[in-house]
């Protein structure tokens, strides 16, 4: 709902937050960005440690979520990034260490959470088009 209701710019700040993370993510422990952004190709202490850092992470940027200072929208986009991330790697770890109903259960969350990410880097990334074919076309 939070998501939804914030309008395009804000669907945009979100994608563009989930692909830095997902970078970062990326080149710590040397996995494609579409790996990083899926929980996919890593051990499960490698996923308890990430989900760890953006715990931290999370927490951290919600200290700078200060209403009307430079630094309130990047913030509120990390944070969202992180905790999205977060429950990510939280349900395939679930995964991959539980079992029976629990194991289906934490695998089905994490797809709901791959989705969203995804809607939101793909509604980011035509946000992103939009704005540049209007660039081009007010240039030209």
């Amino acid at each position: 709902m939070k998501i939804d209701s914030k309008g395009h710019d804000k669907v945009y700040g979100y994608g563009q937050a989930l692909r830095h993370v997902a970078s970062l993510i990326s080149s710590a422990f040397d996995v494609l960005e579409a790996d990083a952004l899926n929980a996919r190709g890593m051990t499960v202490d490698e996923m308890d440690l990430i989900y760890r850092d953006l715990f931290s992470s999370a927490r951290r940027c919600r200290t700078f979520l200060q209403p009307r200072t430079q630094a309130f929208e990047m913030a509120d986009n990390l944070v969202t990034a992180c905790s999205i991330l977060k429950n990510l790697y939280r349900m395939r770890f679930h995964e991959k260490k539980a079992s029976g109903s629990q194991q289906i259960a934490a695998g089905d969350l994490a797809e709901r959470f791959i989705t969203l990410s995804q809607a939101l880097c793909e509604q980011g990334a035509t946000v992103a088009a939009v704005e540049w074919a209007a660039e081009e076309r007010l240039a030209a």
